[in-house]
Parts: C-alpha cells; structure tokens; sequence
C-alpha cells in the first residue's frame, strides 16, 4: 500500500536538459544542479521526441528510444523519475499504515511530496533514540521535519516548520512496544 500510495505522488519527475562536455553526458536539473546521466541509474526517463515524451535509456552520447538509437547534441530535454532518499524511506516504511497517511496529508499541505526532500538524516539508522531531520523544498514552499522517536511505549512526534512561519506538530497514530 505505502510503495503504491508513493509512486502516485505529486513532483516524483524532475526535468533536465543534457549536456555533452568532453565525451560525457550530464544532467542540468531545474534547480541548476549538474548530474551525471549515468547517475539517474535504473530510473525511469522520458525524452522528448517528435513533440511527445517517449520512453529512453541514455549511454554514453547516445540514447535508446523505442528501436532506434540516437546521437545526443546537448539541449535536448529529458524527465526522469526522482527517488525518495533513503533515510526518508526508512523512516516511512517504519510506520503504520495511519500515521504514514497522516504524514502525507502534514507533507501535502505545505504543498510539498515525498519527492521534494533535499536533505535527510535518520537517526534510527544508527541507533534506536534520537531525532531525525528532513528538509524538503520546492520552488514554491519549503519546510523543515524534526522526527523526535518515541521510545518505552511513546508516540513518536513530528515538528513541522515551513518558511512561511507555518509549524504543525503531529503524533503517530500508534504507540511503540518496548523497543522501536
């Protein structure tokens, strides 16, 4: 349910525009940052075509489109399909299915995805106390998570603050067991 309720997310596709610099493709983002395309992995990319977004894998100067292959110039225009971080994924499969819904409903109400963080820091990868940090952003909002683990049978507490002075706190729906 969670893998599926994310894939539908809003902002899960970036934009770029390709680069060829001495023989290597990269990646010119919407936020100006340069990629290696190599660097896109296993994600899913689109380049426009004839006018319409089509299915392709780029290597090297070239690019797969359908059966035929392509030279790459520089200029042309991809999307490709950004990944959630990490530790932030940790952080959402490690809830229940209510307090992962809640979390998207805080998330979605500053007008920002899963797909919009920038930053993020799991403590509970290290170790089971602690608080964690995320920041996500988009062209248009920006907002700041701090996610205090609760421990000993605690809800956990999540401290949202957005740039526009917005701040919501939230709670798990569920209380932890013992260890988290």
């Amino acid at each position: 349910m969670k893998r599926k309720q994310l894939f539908s997310e809003k902002n899960k596709w970036g934009r770029g525009t390709l680069m060829i610099e001495d023989g290597i493709c990269l990646v010119e983002n919407d936020e100006g940052d340069i990629l290696l395309a190599d660097s896109l992995g296993n994600a899913a990319v689109l380049m426009k075509r004839d006018g319409r977004w089509q299915p392709a894998r780029i290597h090297g100067g070239t690019a797969e489109i359908g059966a035929d292959t392509i030279a790459l110039f520089g200029g042309e225009e991809i999307r490709y399909e950004k990944a959630v971080k990490r530790p932030l994924l940790a952080l959402l499969d490690s809830l229940d299915d209510e307090t992962f819904l809640l979390f998207l409903s805080h998330l979605h109400g500053f007008g920002l995805s899963v797909y919009d963080c920038v930053f993020s820091y799991n403590q509970s990868l290290f170790s089971g106390e602690g608080v964690s940090f995320y920041h996500f952003s988009a062209d248009d909002a920006q907002c700041a998570l701090q996610h205090h683990r609760g421990g000993s049978g605690k809800h956990d507490r999540f401290e949202w603050t957005a740039s526009d002075g917005r701040r919501s706190i939230m709670y798990s729906a569920a209380k932890h067991g013992g260890t988290a």
